[in-house]
C-alpha cells in the first residue's frame, strides 16, 4: 500500500476484513473521520466481483441496502459518504447514487484496465512456472456455488483465459472453481487438447468451446492409436492474492497425480497492483470531486 502513488495530502487507511486486530474496516473509518474526512473512496482489494465479500462490505458501508447473501458483517459506524470502487476484474456492481460506479457487471473503462492488471499478473506467473506460448493455463479460483456470485466468477475467469490465448501467453486456457468443480479433470481436458494441438494454432481454444471439445476427442483417439502426442504442458495458476491453506494444500491435493506445472505461488506481490491502486484511487477521487460540483 505504501508504494502506491497516492495523491498528496489525501488521507489513506488500509484495512482488513478480519484477523488483523487494530486494522479492521471500522478502525480505518474511525481513523479517517478523526482527520475530518467527510467522503471516503473505498477500493475493495479482491480479484473478482464474484466474491461475496465485495458485496457484504458494500452493504456494511451503506452502499447497498441489503446483501445478496447471508452475512455476519454488521453495518459499520460512519458519518462520511462512501464511493465504492471496483475489484481487480473491473466489476462495477453498484449504482453511483448509492456510492458506487454504475450498474452492470463491468464498466467499459474498468474492464479494460482491470483485465490488463490481471493479465499481467497471470502472464508473469506462467513465465515463473516455465510455461511458454505452446503450453496451456488452468486458472484456479475458490469461487462460489451461489448466484449471482458463481456467474460473475465464471465470466471474469473466462474473459481472463480468453485474453491469455489471444495475446499469445499460452496456446489454450480454461478455469475451474475449487468450491464446486474438479480441477484435476479440468487439467486433464487441457492435456487432451494439447496432445493434438497444431504448432501454429491460433486463439480460441478455450475450455467449454466446441473447438476444444473436438480436439479433446481427437486426442483420445490419437492416444488409443499411439500417435499425435506432443510435449506440451498444463500450468496451474492459483488466482489468489496471497498464499494460504488453499494454495499450499487444497490445490495440490485436488490435482493429485495429474502432471502439471504448479508451485503454489499467488498473484502478489506484483508491480501491476501498485499501478492499479494508484489509478483506481485517482478515479474514485475524480468521481467524488465531480459529485461535489
Amino acid at each position: 500500500m505504501a508504494q502506491a502513488a497516492w495523491p498528496e495530502g489525501v488521507p489513506i487507511a488500509s484495512s482488513f476484513l478480519e484477523c488483523v486486530p487494530g486494522r479492521t474496516i471500522q478502525d480505518g473509518i474511525d481513523e479517517l473521520e478523526a482527520q475530518g474526512v467527510d467522503a471516503i473512496g473505498v477500493i475493495p482489494l479482491f480479484v473478482s466481483g464474484g466474491s461475496a465479500h465485495v458485496n457484504e462490505i458494500a452493504y456494511a458501508l451503506g452502499v447497498t441496502s441489503a446483501p445478496l447473501a447471508g452475512t455476519k458483517l454488521a453495518p459499520f459506524r460512519l458519518r462520511a459518504q462512501v464511493r465504492y470502487g471496483r475489484p481487480l476484474d473491473g466489476a462495477a456492481l453498484f449504482a453511483a447514487p448509492g456510492g458506487g460506479d454504475g450498474p452492470g457487471d463491468a464498466g467499459p473503462d474498468g474492464e479494460a484496465e482491470a483485465g490488463s492488471v490481471l493479465f499481467r499478473m497471470v502472464e508473469d506467473r506462467l513465465h515463473g512456472l516455465g510455461a511458454g506460448a505452446g503450453d496451456a493455463a488452468l486458472l484456479v479460483a475458490h469461487g462460489s456455488r451461489h448466484e449471482p456470485f458463481a456467474g460473475r466468477w465464471h465470466a471474469s475467469l473466462r474473459r481472463l483465459a480468453r485474453q491469455l490465448v489471444q495475446r499469445g501467453a499460452c496456446a489454450a486456457a480454461s478455469h475451474a472453481l475449487l468450491c464446486c468443480e474438479d480441477i484435476a479433470e479440468a487439467a486433464r481436458k487441457l492435456q487432451q487438447a494439447l496432445a493434438v494441438l497444431p504448432a501454429d494454432a491460433g486463439p480460441g481454444l478455450l475450455a467449454g468451446d466446441r473447438t476444444l471439445a473436438a480436439r479433446a476427442a481427437l486426442a483420445e483417439a490419437a492416444a488409443r492409436a499411439g500417435i499425435g502426442r506432443r510435449e506440451r504442458r498444463v500450468a496451474v495458476v492459483p488466482v489468489f492474492l496471497s498464499t494460504g491453506y488453499f494454495t499450499a494444500r487444497v490445490i495440490p491435493e485436488r490435482l493429485g497425480d495429474v502432471a502439471a506445472l504448479y508451485d503454489g505461488r499467488p498473484l502478489l506481490p506484483h508491480p501491476a497492483l501498485v499501478e492499479w491502486l494508484s489509478r483506481e484511487g485517482e478515479r474514485l477521487l475524480a468521481g467524488m470531486r465531480a459529485e461535489d460540483g
